[in-house]
């Protein structure tokens, strides 16, 4: 220890008292990244459970709205009789099949890149009925594959 002009010891307090100052600053910048990540991934969990609940509500609106399509299928091939298909408007294609029934099929948008595709069967004669044969999300835009990356070709 060092001595002061009148013979006192002076005691020094510089090495002791660093080295806890530069552990607090790490402790309290370590505290404060963990804090900005933690900020920045709720943010994230926050925009992409957004996008997958307006993606759903989407998805049952189109459901909804197919399954209203469904009804309208029902209801002319059981009450309008012979001819039914004319009942119906230009949003179902109908084809005839080989054993006498009829396939109709639509498609009701969910989003610009996804589409309900929907294929019912309506058999014909004393035993009616409608079938579900298609219930099917399918994309509609078109897919570009991402070729930003350079990989290794030997």
């Amino acid at each position: 220890m060092a001595r002061t002009a009148s013979g006192q010891r002076r005691q020094s307090f510089g090495t002791s008292m660093g080295v806890s100052s530069v552990i607090a600053i790490l402790v309290i910048l370590v505290l404060v990244v963990f804090a900005a990540l933690s900020i920045t991934t709720s943010k994230a969990d926050l925009v992409l459970s957004q996008k997958t609940a307006d993606g759903v509500q989407a998805f049952y609106a189109a459901d909804c709205t197919a399954e209203e399509m469904y009804a309208q299928v029902a209801d002319a091939a059981k009450y309008s009789g012979e001819g039914w298909q004319a009942a119906l408007d230009e949003d179902y294609t109908l084809s005839a099949g080989e054993d006498g029934g009829t396939l109709v099929t639509y498609s009701v948008d969910i989003d610009e890149n996804r589409a309900l595709d929907v294929a019912l069967w309506v058999s014909d004669g004393p035993d009616f009925a409608v079938e579900r044969r298609l219930w099917q999300v399918v994309p509609t835009g078109d897919w570009e594959p991402d070729e930003s990356l350079e990989l290794f070709q030997p």
